[in-house]
């Protein structure tokens, strides 16, 4: 047996062995029950998957909940190491204050076929394609759930939804009532300080809340001192109203300041080996107001309109500036039609301002665009027989002022032949449309060291206008089934195969002779859309309540890429080599989670991640194993005291190669928090 799975099999005897234990302790006297039983759990409103409030049984997608209280639990400390938690989606920590989150595949700091909402507003970044996540935050104990859809969702969430959507959902203000302070100190997350106060305002409620944290530096590959360290300050508030017995209105916003480092590898003319470390300021801030007024009208339709505006100012000092206006309009109806057909439709409009600075890394020109994204879609579930079968039928059409046209269709068939029984299966289109980096930024991406009588090439990043970059499109599909086997345990599986066209790619360009600083040779290389690719995989997700206050929650996934270039154009090679290597083949977690007597909680979380292989310039990653453990207990009712170690197994691993941005690799520490919350 290879050293990988002793310690997986060593780690996960040693989880069920503490559960049970556990469990054995609580079952001596009676106890709260460690999470929402089954039936709760599958009646539980679903909203992402098809825009409108279902039961996670009567969902004809991949849909993975996670709960308020999955949160709590996890121990985790940000949003993308609670989602970790879904079968299908690929988090590796690139440092401490950086992530790579992806589902299906194609991870990247900036992975790009992943559209993410908070509250319905899109925080992905239109200049990098991906989402920035040290930039995005908010109170964890605010987060009502999130729903983690994998699979296409472009037919009613639109471009870049390619290979799944994941929504985070707060809680409305009037489940948060009175003063919470949350507080917490660690080896890596060296503090934090939360408040938040609820109150009612009229006919409903408001809260407000601020956060601030520092995290510490982590270690690069051979042990020493990273330039990773975290800082930052956010605060926010949300108010919910009744405006009558049909109208409601939600009004949100955030503020936000943060300060992070980064040590570059930057292409260097007059380095021996061709490479300057640097280390980087990134400074962050900026803020969103959100507005959501809902109507529910006397014969049962629905309809909803929502807007918000964010303003974000991201700057890499002496590297690049963006500052960036973004307004979002978005309105969606459900007419109560009776029958058969159960519609939704909507219209939206959005449009993006920047003014890019450029610097030493990146040179995007022009320095302001305007883009905008007009779009509408319409969706109609049909029953065929009551109870039993359904259709799905949808499509979204979008313009924008990039790519021009795109329609994004859908269908979807579902069969329940029993309450507890669910088997569905879909068929997808969807595009990731460029992002104005890719659309428009020159960067110098490596230098050759000289080798006499050859001088040093520098090759260097060009988007060639007259044939720009297109979107690249997915044509998916899936499979599914879930079932309640009793009232102790369900389980639910997914298999997709998905093929992938015009994916991004390069080609080389023509070479010229510079003379500064030393002469050198400037390959030129424009990006392209000349890979394709086929994925396939199957993700398992089991929830077994083995008694009242003991929960078990096994996940597994599997999956293979195949990308291939369509031309035999070096560059073309090595980025389906990239697309290849940018998931690990297979993934296993393992939660245990138990309430004992004294309302105390043990909660183990076992993790499994398989090796990225090694590429060109790359090293690759090996499979790791992680551990965490956290228990917590009440010293009285609303104040509870817990304490986390996070990556047991190992004192420090690395878990992703970086990628686009020249960022020092780094590795995972072994790890300890501790945490006071009171509510009052």
């Amino acid at each position: 047996m290879t050293t990988p799975a002793r310690a997986l099999a060593f780690a996960t005897c040693l989880t069920l062995a503490l559960g049970a234990t556990a469990a054995h302790a609580a079952a001596a006297a009676p106890a709260e029950p460690a999470d929402l039983s089954l039936e709760e759990l599958l009646k539980a409103d679903v909203q992402t998957a098809s825009r409108k409030s279902q039961h996670l049984q009567d969902v004809a997608a991949a849909v993975f909940v996670i709960t308020r209280e999955d949160i709590e639990r996890s121990g985790a400390t940000s949003i993308p190491e609670v989602l970790r938690m879904a079968p299908g989606v690929q988090v590796a920590r690139l440092a401490n204050n950086r992530w790579a989150v992806s589902a299906r595949g194609f991870n990247g700091r900036f992975a790009n076929k992943l559209l993410v909402l908070m509250d319905g507003r899109s925080i992905y970044s239109p200049l990098f394609s991906g989402v920035v996540w040290e930039t995005e935050d908010t109170l964890l104990e605010d987060i009502d759930r999130i729903e983690v859809i994998r699979g296409p969702g472009a037919s009613l969430w639109g471009a870049n939804a390619v290979n799944g959507v994941i929504n985070i959902i707060t809680r409305k203000a009037r489940d948060t009532r009175g003063t919470l302070a949350v507080a917490s100190i660690g080896s890596e997350d060296r503090g934090m300080f939360a408040l938040r106060h609820g109150m009612a305002v009229g006919d409903g409620n408001l809260r407000v809340w601020g956060k601030a944290l520092a995290r510490d530096t982590s270690v690069d590959l051979q042990g020493q001192a990273g330039n990773d360290y975290w800082r930052e300050g956010r605060a926010g508030f949300r108010g919910d109203w009744n405006l009558d017995a049909s109208r409601r209105l939600s009004l949100s916003g955030a503020t936000y300041s943060s300060r992070t480092g980064d040590k570059y590898l930057l292409p260097s003319l007059t380095s021996p080996d061709g490479i300057a470390p640097t280390d980087m300021v990134q400074r962050a801030s900026g803020g969103h107001l959100l507005a959501r007024h809902e109507w529910l009208w006397a014969d049962g339709s629905e309809a909803a309109l929502q807007g918000y505006v964010d303003h974000s100012d991201l700057e890499v000092v002496s590297a690049v500036h963006d500052q960036r206006t973004t307004v979002d309009l978005d309105f969606q109806h459900r007419p109560h039609l009776g029958g058969t057909h159960d519609v939704v439709w909507g219209l939206g409009y959005r449009e993006s301002r920047d003014h890019i600075t450029s610097g030493s890394l990146l040179s995007i020109t022009p320095d302001h665009r305007n883009w905008y994204l007009a779009s509408a879609f319409l969706q109609d579930e049909i029953t065929l027989a009551p109870e039993t079968w359904r259709l799905v039928l949808g499509t979204r059409l979008e313009r924008n002022s990039y790519t021009g046209f795109e329609p994004q269709p859908n269908l979807r068939m579902i069969w329940t032949p029993t309450p507890q029984q669910t088997v569905w299966g879909a068929l997808s289109r969807a595009v990731r449309t460029p992002s104005r980096a890719e659309l428009a930024a020159e960067i110098d991406l490596q230098v050759t060291p000289a080798s006499p009588p050859f001088p040093a090439v520098l090759t260097r990043n060009v988007p060639d206008p007259n044939h720009p970059l297109g979107n690249e499109v997915v044509k998916a599909f899936e499979l599914g089934y879930r079932q309640q086997l009793n009232t102790q345990l369900s389980f639910d599986v997914a298999l997709f195969h998905n093929r992938y066209s015009m994916l991004r790619g390069g080609a080389l360009g023509a070479q010229t002779f510079e003379f500064t600083p030393v002469p050198h040779a400037v390959q030129a290389i424009s990006p392209n859309n000349g890979v394709t690719a086929r994925t396939q995989g199957i993700e398992l997700a089991l929830d077994w309540h083995v008694r009242p206050a003991w929960r078990i929650q096994p996940a597994y996934s599997w999956m293979h890429i195949d990308a291939r270039p369509t031309s035999a154009d070096p560059v073309e090679a090595s980025a389906a080599t990239e697309y290849n290597n940018s998931a690990p083949r297979q993934q296993f977690s393992l939660r245990s989670s138990t309430t004992l007597a004294d309302r105390s909680q043990v909660d183990l979380w076992l993790r499994h991640v398989g090796a990225l292989p090694s590429s060109a310039g790359s090293s690759g990653v090996a499979a790791y194993t992680t551990l965490d453990l956290r228990y917590a207990w009440r010293l009285r009712p609303g104040l509870e005291l817990s304490v986390v170690g996070q990556n047991l197994l190992d004192s420090q691993h690395p878990e992703f190669v970086p990628d686009l941005l020249p960022s020092q690799s780094l590795q995972v520490q072994r790890g300890v928090v501790a945490k006071a919350k009171w509510q009052f």
